[in-house]
């Protein structure tokens, strides 16, 4: 496989940037969707090539470790690759560079649902079989829990999901949720700190209309921040998170 189907080039745009003139992490996660996507679509199973037969990737996990977040106008190189596959997920690593430099690294696992019930499926053999992972310096399995004790809240905020929130398998997509999971800490917070980490899980789809409360609460034992996504009718949890932040 030529070694350009593994990178994705990307400049950071100004209204990608907060006014601290560095990219938003959200937009961020954005890029290195488009870089999966771009890699996916080389290999032939990119998220159109399974919608011909019903089925599709969603992500199921995330974390991100973020050395230096980009300024705007750099140039960012986004390499990304299949790391492993077993029956039920596949996991998709990614890198950031500029100039060379490491700034971000990433694992994420991904797993196949049927569109007509919308219920995760075991990876077809058909996808199994391709043989498309491969080893580009791997980063670590993801393990480990996410958990969040509703009686620790601290902070809470209001989110009505709009159709403009919905992507192409239409559901919330899970840059959508990113944003949605970091707003609970408030502006104040957001204008003063930096993110560093994020572990995420991506619990249950999110669909237009529903109405969400982003909720949050520090963490002393782990020096933390722990991020709960929940329907506000039905009280379903949609997604779990813990972050970590430095002061600017």
């Amino acid at each position: 496989m030529p070694e350009s189907d593994y990178y994705w080039d990307v400049i950071v745009r100004s209204n990608d940037c907060s006014n601290q003139k560095k990219i938003k992490f959200p937009v961020l996660l954005d890029y290195l969707q488009e870089a999966a996507w771009h890699n996916a679509t080389q290999l032939g199973f990119s998220t159109l090539d399974l919608m011909k037969n019903d089925i599709t990737w969603v992500m199921n996990r995330m974390q991100v470790h973020v050395h230096q977040l980009p300024l705007h106008n750099s140039a960012l190189k986004i390499e990304t690759w299949p790391a492993s596959m077993n029956k039920y997920y596949t996991k998709r690593d990614f890198k950031v560079y500029v100039d060379e430099e490491l700034i971000v690294e990433s694992a994420s696992n991904w797993l196949v649902m049927d569109m007509a019930t919308r219920r995760l499926i075991a990876i077809p053999d058909y996808i199994k079989d391709a043989g498309f992972v491969v080893d580009r310096g791997n980063l670590s399995e993801i393990d480990g829990k996410v958990t969040y004790d509703e009686t620790m809240t601290e902070r809470e905020s209001d989110i009505q999901v709009s159709w403009f929130d919905l992507d192409i398998n239409d559901h919330v997509n899970n840059t959508k949720i990113y944003q949605w999971v970091l707003e609970g800490l408030g502006s104040d917070f957001l204008n003063a700190n930096e993110i560093r980490y994020i572990d995420i899980l991506f619990k249950h789809e999110i669909k237009k209309d529903d109405v969400l409360k982003s909720m949050c609460y520090w963490h002393e034992e782990t020096g933390r921040w722990k991020h709960a996504l929940m329907n506000a009718k039905t009280k379903q949890l949609h997604a779990l998170a813990e972050s970590e932040f430095i002061e600017m």
